[in-house]
């Protein structure tokens, strides 16, 4: 698994969790409770932005020739 796989496995699971805390914080009755699920889903999407970030660097690295090279001669 590469780098990028990594990230956006990882990002799949966040998005997951926040969703999750969401649909928590709109289902609770006990305002504490809804608090921390708010607090949580806010913390979740703050690894979601800094994720995305990582992705977008990533992708936007230019290519190796090695790489491509290593290609055409397999």
């Amino acid at each position: 698994m590469d780098s990028l796989e990594f990230l956006n496995d990882a990002l799949e699971d966040k998005i997951k969790n926040q969703v999750f805390y969401n649909d928590a914080a709109i289902r609770v009755r006990n305002p504490s409770a809804r608090q921390l699920f708010l607090k949580l889903r806010d913390e979740e999407m703050r690894h979601i932005e800094i994720l995305q970030k990582e992705v977008v660097a990533i992708e936007n690295k230019p290519f190796p020739v090695t790489k491509i090279l290593a290609k055409i001669k397999s």
